[in-house]
């Protein structure tokens, strides 16, 4: 029998770690054994512990290789940051939510942090985890900045309350979406619901909802 190439085993990790990310999903970290994925990958167990010491392991190596949402969709935005940084975070709301609509793997990823996963001390932290894969604090809080520094916002804005105003949003938003897909369109509500939240800065022309007739400006085709 011909010996695996090392393109070879990078194609076996890759298939674990997309197997891993579909059975989390489905059955949750804690109910999912390493027999499971590697019957969804479609080798061996004794290829998952070639790659992989244990479940640990694979779960933290699984959300390492994640690119974050905001990498991912930053060459599909219409608006230039340093153009309109309000609206470009506006935008850049939308099209997340969107993207996550649309991704089945994205989808699968949120499912498991919100709904499939009880955390153990040797699992990466969930703060970590939603540093990695969604917007974080770091990007809205310098685009805010900017805003008020340019005078869209006012002087007085209190960013930390936004920021956390924002974090509770998307979270609660994501996990209702997940739990009851059917009660709301992510994808086609996206603006309305990020124009919701928009609302909550302080009173400025330039948080006022964009018009609907350039709604479709947002959209895009999920890579």
């Amino acid at each position: 029998m011909a010996r695996k190439t090392k393109e070879d085993a990078l194609i076996t990790r890759q298939q674990l770690l997309d197997a891993a990310i579909e059975q989390f999903s489905l059955r949750g970290v804690s109910c999912t054994t390493l027999t499971d994925i590697a019957d969804a990958a479609g080798v061996t167990r004794g290829a998952v512990y070639w790659h992989f010491n244990n479940k640990v392991e694979l779960f933290n190596e699984m959300w390492r290789e994640q690119i974050p949402l905001r990498d991912i969709i930053r060459d599909r935005l219409n608006i230039n940051e340093s153009d309109n940084p309000l609206m470009y975070l506006r935008e850049m709301f939308v099209v997340g939510l969107q993207h996550i609509a649309q991704s089945v793997k994205l989808r699968a990823l949120m499912q498991i942090l919100y709904h499939k996963c009880e955390f153990t001390k040797e699992m990466m932290l969930e703060s970590e985890i939603r540093q990695r894969i969604c917007f974080g604090y770091e990007m809205p809080r310098r685009v805010l900045t900017q805003c008020v520094h340019n005078s869209s916002l006012p002087a007085d804005t209190n960013i930390e309350l936004a920021l956390t105003t924002f974090h509770c949003f998307f979270s609660g938003v994501l996990k209702n979406w997940l739990l009851f897909p059917e009660h709301f369109n992510l994808y086609q509500q996206a603006p309305e619901l990020v124009d919701n939240i928009m609302a909550t800065l302080p009173h400025h022309p330039a948080t006022l909802p964009m018009p609907m007739d350039n709604v479709a400006a947002y959209h895009y085709q999920a890579r």
